[in-house]
């Protein structure tokens, strides 16, 4: 009896090997897409916060220079601002870009939009 009990705990020692190797892929994958997600959601937060700031600065203080420099403070360097007047208002529009991965899963970049009403006192 005990013979047909080594022939077997012999036999699974390489179904561990095997389970791990398939398994640490499928689980490094996992972490690479939540991490992903992840990046993804903060740059659209944070494209999303520095279009609000620019709005507000151009509510408060009607400079568009300092404006768009508050969006690249804000969101980086290689945000893109744009600015659209109308009669009473001012449209700000960020695109804030976001590392492109190899799957082509994520977006590759993140857009914010916010609108300053302009007042007369």
């Amino acid at each position: 009896m005990s013979s047909v009990r080594q022939r077997c705990a012999a036999a699974d020692h390489g179904t561990v090997t095997a389970e791990f190797a398939i398994l640490l892929p499928v689980v490094m994958a996992l972490a690479m897409l939540i991490l992903g997600l992840t990046r993804t959601v903060i740059v659209g937060l944070n494209c999303q916060e520095a279009a609000r700031i620019a709005a507000r600065e151009i509510v408060v203080s009607g400079d568009a220079a300092r404006a768009s420099a508050l969006v690249h403070a804000i969101a980086g360097s290689a945000a893109r601002v744009s600015l659209s007047e109308s009669a009473d208002s001012t449209t700000v529009s960020t695109q804030c870009p976001i590392i492109a991965d190899s799957l082509g899963i994520l977006p590759i970049r993140m857009s914010g939009r916010a609108i300053a009403f302009h007042h007369e006192s």
